[in-house]
This record gives C-alpha cells, sequence and structure tokens, in this order.
C-alpha cells in the first residue's frame, strides 16, 4: 500500500510541476540549464518474496550489502526556484545472503544491479546567502539485474522515489551538494528456467555527495554595458558638495552572491570611507522584476547583507553600516513586470 501511494505521488508532483513550468515560461528568463554528477553509497532493504519451483512456491527473504552508487542529472531551474531534472543513475549492490522456506540465511554469491531513469521535480528553500534546502520527488523506471549462480536475470519496472537535500554555493555556478533518496521500484520478476521464478521487494536508500554546474552562468555584472536596443537612462546629475558618495554593484540573475569585480567595488568603497573618514554606511539591496514581489523582496535583502558581510570583512565597523532592501520598487532601468534588466539587479552603497 504505502509503494502505491509513493508511487502515486511521485508522479502527480512531477505532473503538477511540469504544468507548472510550462504555464510560466512566458512571465520572463528562466535561471537556465544545469547538470550535476554525484556519488555515494546505496543500501537496499531486507527483501521478502517468493520462489516458484513449478508447482511449489517458497518464501525467500534475501539481504545485501551496502553497495555504492553513481548519477548524473540534466535539469531546469525557474526563477521559483522550482527545478524539473532528468536523472540518470547505476547503483550495485552484492547479496549477503538468502533464505528459502524460513531456513537459516545462507550466504550467497551475486550482486543486484540497478540502472534508473527518473524525472524528478525539486523546490529549493533558501536557509542563508549561499545554503539551499532541496525537497522533491521523482518518478520513472528501473532496469534491475540479479546475477547469481542459480539465477541470472533482469526485469524494468516502474519507480519512484523521495529526495532531500543540501546545497552549498562554491561560486555562483558552481554548486556543492549531498543528497538523500528513498527509492522504490515495482516488485521485480526474474526466471531462472523452465520451472524457477522469483520475485522480491525492491526498497533503497541512497546517500550521496555530488557538484551542480550552471551551463549559462552569468557574466561577471559588476559592469553591464547597455544593449542597443535598450533606451538610456538619462545621466544622473553630478552631486553637490556635501551629498553621499555612491558605489553600485550588480548581481547575477537570481543572486546574492559577489563576482570579482563586484568584490573590487565594495573594496573601493571601503578605502574611500576610511580615506574621508565617513561616519556611516547605507546599503540597498535592489532587484529587477522577474519573478514574485515577495521574493524579491527578500532577494533584495540578502543582497544588502552580502555587502555588509564584505564591507566588514574588509574593516569596517558592523555598527556604522545600515541594510535596507527595496526589492523590484526603485528601478535603475524602468521596465515592465517580469523583465529581465541586468542594471535593476544591484546593491548601492551610499557613504555619509
Amino acid at each position: 500500500m504505502f509503494k502505491n501511494v509513493l508511487l502515486a505521488s511521485a508522479l502527480g508532483l512531477s505532473a503538477y510541476a511540469v504544468g507548472a513550468a510550462d504555464a510560466r515560461t512566458h512571465h520572463g528568463q528562466p535561471m537556465g540549464w544545469y547538470v550535476a554528477v554525484e556519488g555515494g553509497a546505496n543500501w537496499i532493504d531486507d527483501a521478502g518474496g517468493q520462489v516458484d519451483f513449478g508447482l511449489v512456491s517458497v518464501p525467500l527473504e534475501a539481504h545485501f550489502d551496502s553497495g555504492w552508487a553513481l548519477l548524473a542529472e540534466v535539469g531546469y531551474r525557474w526563477e521559483t526556484n522550482w527545478r524539473l531534472e532528468f536523472e540518470a543513475g547505476y547503483r550495485d549492490n552484492d547479496i549477503a545472503c538468502v533464505a528459502l522456506g524460513g531456513g537459516p540465511c545462507n550466504a550467497q554469491d551475486g550482486d543486484v544491479s540497478q540502472f534508473t531513469q527518473m524525472a524528478n521535480v525539486l523546490y529549493d528553500i533558501a536557509l542563508d546567502d549561499r545554503l539551499t534546502l532541496s525537497l522533491g520527488a521523482g518518478f520513472g523506471g528501473d532496469y534491475v539485474s540479479v546475477n547469481t549462480p542459480a539465477l541470472n536475470d533482469s526485469e524494468y519496472v516502474v519507480a519512484g522515489q523521495l529526495i532531500a537535500g543540501l546545497n552549498f554555493a562554491l561560486t555562483d555556478s558552481i554548486d556543492l551538494f549531498v543528497n538523500y533518496r528513498y527509492f522504490i521500484a515495482d516488485d521485480p520478476h526474474f526466471s531462472g528456467g523452465p520451472i524457477v521464478d522469483a520475485s522480491f521487494d525492491d526498497a533503497k536508500h541512497t546517500v550521496t555527495v555530488g557538484l551542480r554546474f550552471d551551463l549559462d552562468p552569468d557574466e561577471d555584472q559588476s559592469y553591464v554595458a547597455p544593449r542597443a536596443s535598450d533606451p538610456m537612462p538619462a545621466a544622473p546629475p553630478p552631486p553637490p558638495l556635501g551629498s553621499p558618495k555612491r558605489f553600485i554593484v550588480f548581481f547575477g540573475f537570481n543572486k546574492s552572491t559577489l563576482t570579482l569585480k563586484a568584490q573590487a567595488v565594495v573594496a573601493e568603497a571601503v578605502e574611500t570611507a576610511q580615506r574621508d573618514g565617513a561616519a556611516s554606511i547605507l546599503v540597498t539591496g535592489h532587484t529587477d522584476t522577474v519573478g514574485a514581489a515577495g521574493y524579491n523582496q527578500v532577494l533584495s535583502e540578502r543582497r544588502a547583507k552580502i555587502v555588509k558581510r564584505e564591507l566588514v570583512r574588509l574593516g569596517i565597523a558592523p555598527e556604522a553600516i545600515r541594510t535596507v532592501g527595496k526589492g523590484e520598487k526603485e528601478l535603475l532601468v524602468q521596465t515592465p513586470d517580469r523583465t529581465w534588466e541586468d542594471r535593476n539587479r544591484r546593491a548601492t552603497i551610499d557613504l555619509h
């Protein structure tokens, strides 16, 4: 019963997210494609089943050693933090022992290998500037092979999985992550000859460590040249004497990490503040209009905080810095809602 619920839930969530993703693609620029590779350990639950010897059916219980797993994914992430990915995986576990008819569990040579193909739907929840929690589910198939002296056969069955993971942004385009999968497949059946037919429950747990690579990394955007089709904003008048000195840090799409050029801008602001004796610093985060207003407000606050962290790291006293997020309310370049605009993804540093 639990297996049927899991498979149905995984299939339902996958179908929902595919529809939701398709419905959102026309609203604005998505975050884009990525690839990932991961590897780790795999455990198969003790399996109960049966072996049919012609007219006689005997209960089967199998135990498995810890094994290994390798997986790879190609995925697409939307600005709403939903991800859709296609995963291929290979798992291998040696058979520890097999008990027939309630007898002792006798050591058994052989292994169980599984080649899986899954469509996964995941949602990323921000925990920190660089740390996110991923929750998701997948639906697909499992090609299960059993190789023992008495039984050598394979079968393809439907499968589902639940996924939980932690992701840490090493850079704007590379994530280090740890994933846990609870994977369950429909009962595979194997034939060992004209009179032997075996089947068993197939549930497993996989823990992996991996790297995820953004295939559309944002260019270093501390300065972004205007496109020829873009209306140029009017040049601001020169600041009057005694007005705050302003520095602008630009961010990649949906990013709150600092590029090398952005770090250089913050360093210049620190040097100016220390040289001129600035009494206070105001850091204001901004976003473009892609994404929901509530999400953009949180993202703008996160951008302001990451700039403050860099200011403090370079020697500015924390109490001298105030941060505020404006979301998409104060655009540098005026655009309609859900419009991709590099120059609006920024934080300003005002020295007073």
